[in-house]
């Protein structure tokens, strides 16, 4: 037996199907807010991540899979996609020939070297936004309107943005000789990890996880008292744009980010069940001013987010959240059951014309009893099972057995795509677009042309 790498796991069956189901539905409002898709190489030379990630952030100093090719190059395994993304875009041209701003979103696999924790491994899968190219506190305020919304629909209701603005480059500059003041004296004491971010970027001492370290942080100056005017009237505006949209935040001064890239306004997602269990952040963000330069391109913004889907799909797992979401987006609509071999040629035909008027079906084209049918269409967690025996072949019928109810009825087979529309709650009819091949005499293109 071969077992799994430590930090990766298997995605199979109804995880998987759940999976699909966040993956869509991220894209769907994503497509809806203007974005397109992009793919990028989960490969790229360490120098991106060097140069956009920075060498202050743990990602870089300590969670990287970095390796010499044969051509002697360092190549990394990408630890987060936003990086690749604005390459892709400075590669491609894009702040050359596209109208700004220029919108991505992405799925697709990370590689982080971290403890593997509940939704965390080494190995993840990631969905973001980028919208670049532009400076705005109205785009700032539209992505995380976005982000709020997706969140919503995947079923987190009790949601807190957590939010914050590094300012602009003078704020950053006056508030880091600040925090260099204030931890000068107390430095030495703190964490390794702390010294070592004194050293490189002493933004990120406010993002220690160590208590003793904790409580000197909490009386460290807090970002707010050194932004310039331009700065607070755009986090002002942008606050508004959220108040206006119903958003609910907090402003939380110690919020920083972990990468080194981050300017302006940074957030987070943090959701709490209906039960009262606190998940932390499920989704982050924020604005940037230097990246797309630092990459390659012109000197213009972008802000965006990502969520890794291993985390979303295990918080809706834990808090139940899938069971509020509609079973036919994750299961099967009809497990279609023939009785006998020789019937297994029509029910064959059966089951693609239902696929072929968009529903999900499955048959049994093994030769098993209707105990052991019915057992399968439980476990592949169908809607209805669909019994085709000689008398149904004959009569050009199926029975139709609604599997949780355990009630069926006898139903044409002219009249079946209706009568799935009618239960499965279809709000919109079928056009019925594809020719019946199971020889009923159904006659689905004279309806259609009716």
């Amino acid at each position: 037996m071969y077992s799994l790498v430590k930090g990766t796991h298997d995605v199979v069956l109804d995880e998987a199907s759940q999976f699909t189901y966040v993956e869509q539905l991220l894209s769907k409002v994503a497509e809806q807010y203007g974005y397109h898709e992009f793919r990028t190489p989960i490969i790229e030379y360490t120098e991106l991540f060097l140069r956009s990630v920075g060498d202050s952030s743990d990602i870089v100093r300590k969670e990287m899979y970095t390796f010499q090719d044969k051509g002697d190059r360092s190549i990394t395994l990408r630890p987060e996609i936003t990086a690749g993304t604005i390459r892709s875009m400075v590669c491609e041209k894009l702040f050359v020939n596209q109208d700004f701003p220029v919108k991505a979103y992405y799925v697709g696999p990370c590689f982080r070297y971290e403890r593997p924790q509940q939704g965390r491994y080494r190995q993840f899968n990631q969905f973001g936004v980028e919208c670049a190219g532009v400076s705005s506190p109205y785009r700032d305020a539209e992505t995380i309107v976005m982000a709020y919304s997706q969140l919503q629909m995947l079923g987190f209701k009790n949601l807190e943005l957590k939010i914050n603005s590094l300012g602009d480059a003078e704020s950053r500059e006056n508030y880091k000789k600040a925090l260099k003041d204030f931890f000068a004296s107390s430095i030495s004491n703190m964490c390794e990890d702390c010294q070592e971010r004194y050293k490189l970027n002493v933004l990120r001492i406010l993002d220690c996880k160590v208590p003793e370290d904790q409580e000197i942080v909490k009386k460290a100056p807090k970002m707010g008292d050194y932004l310039t005017e331009n700065a607070k009237k755009d986090f002002n505006t942008l606050l508004k744009i959220l108040d206006d949209n119903e958003v609910k935040y907090s402003i939380d001064d110690g919020l920083v980010r972990g990468l080194d890239y981050y300017s302006g306004v940074v957030f987070e997602f943090h959701y709490t069940s209906k039960e009262g269990k606190n998940y932390g952040a499920i989704g982050a963000g924020g604005h940037y001013s230097n990246l797309i330069a630092e990459i390659g391109g012109p000197s213009v913004e972008g802000v965006g987010y990502a969520m890794g889907i291993e985390r979303l799909v295990a918080v809706m797992n834990d808090d139940h959240l899938f069971d509020e979401i509609n079973r036919n987006d994750l299961f099967l609509d009809a497990y279609v059951m023939p009785i006998g071999e020789e019937n297994i040629d029509y029910a064959f035909n059966v089951t693609n014309y239902i696929r072929d008027n968009g529903f999900n079906a499955d048959i049994c084209l093994e030769n098993k009893s209707m105990g052991q049918m019915f057992k399968k269409a439980t476990r592949r967690n169908s809607t209805f099972g669909i019994i085709i025996g000689s008398e149904e072949v004959q009569n050009k019928e199926v029975v139709l057995k609604d599997l949780s109810e355990q009630k069926q009825i006898k139903v044409k087979i002219e009249d079946l795509i209706d009568k799935l529309d009618e239960l499965l709650g279809v709000e919109e009819e079928h056009e019925h677009e594809h020719e019946c091949h199971c020889g009923c005499g159904c006659e689905c293109k004279d309806k259609k042309e009716e």
